[in-house]
């Protein structure tokens, strides 16, 4: 995959470079917004960074969101790896994974305090590896309204069994405490949307599939919070439809 940032400014939003603790990130605000405001927090895959998100973001923004978007370990601003080799997942994708979710609450604390975030409207989403990382963030909170993944996966031990995911011995019982399929109890009741590729050959659909098939009665009585959007002939991509859908369904929940 080729990767570029998006250089042209949005004159609707505007852009500033935060940090806070170890974690760089881009906060995207409509320009001339006043008061709390409805955030979202992207989680980028790997191999990419905040920057390559930009024109995704300034997207979302433009839609009245503020948007938050955080350097992965190993990514950015924090390093890199050797991405291009063959065992980089075996070696690092949990411990990039899971540092995210520990450390998620440092950057909602600053959210909530400094950058006039909504407690009570932030929608966390991630795009693949990030979308691993926003379900598990997810569960790590109670108080987060809504989850959305672009080619995630959310049933963390179904990609381990299926080689998707390599098993890690270190993060078992983290991976145990944080894997979105089966921590039911915590997530029910609040919105989810998956946005997924039918031909996608990294994550496949059915790993997705699963995941809503498993929680499905526990949203008997609001069938509307959950849901799975399938995209016909993509693989492991954000197309354009999927930001229309994703924008559409946070008006309706965030």
């Amino acid at each position: 995959m080729e990767w570029s940032i998006f250089k042209h400014e949005n004159t609707f939003v505007m852009i500033t470079k935060e940090k806070v603790g170890d974690i760089p990130y881009l906060r995207f605000n409509p320009k001339d917004y006043t008061g709390v405001l409805p955030t979202v927090i992207y989680y980028h895959g790997s191999h990419s960074n905040k920057d390559f998100i930009r024109f995704q973001a300034m997207s979302i923004a433009s839609f009245g969101y503020q948007v938050i978007v955080p350097d992965a370990l190993y990514h950015g601003e924090r390093g890199s790896t050797e991405y291009n080799n063959t065992d980089f997942l075996e070696k690092y994708v949990w411990e990039i994974i899971l540092k995210s979710i520990q450390e998620s609450h440092v950057l909602i604390k600053k959210l909530i305090e400094k950058h006039d975030a909504d407690l009570t409207r932030i929608c966390v989403l991630g795009d693949s590896m990030g979308a691993i990382t926003a379900g598990g963030v997810f569960v790590k909170h109670d108080h987060l309204k809504c989850l959305a993944g672009f080619n995630g996966a959310f049933a963390w031990k179904e990609c381990i069994k299926n080689n998707i995911l390599p098993s890690s011995e270190p993060y078992i019982d983290e991976i145990e405490l944080y894997d979105p399929i089966t921590n039911e109890e915590k997530i029910k009741g609040r919105a989810i949307s998956i946005f997924h590729g039918v031909e996608d050959t990294t994550i496949p659909i059915e790993i997705q599939k699963k995941f809503v098939d498993r929680m499905k009665p526990l949203y008997i009585n609001n069938q509307e919070k959950l849901q799975l959007i399938e995209f016909s002939n993509i693989n492991h991509r954000v197309t354009t439809s999927m930001l229309e859908n994703l924008i559409t369904w946070l008006k309706a929940n965030l």
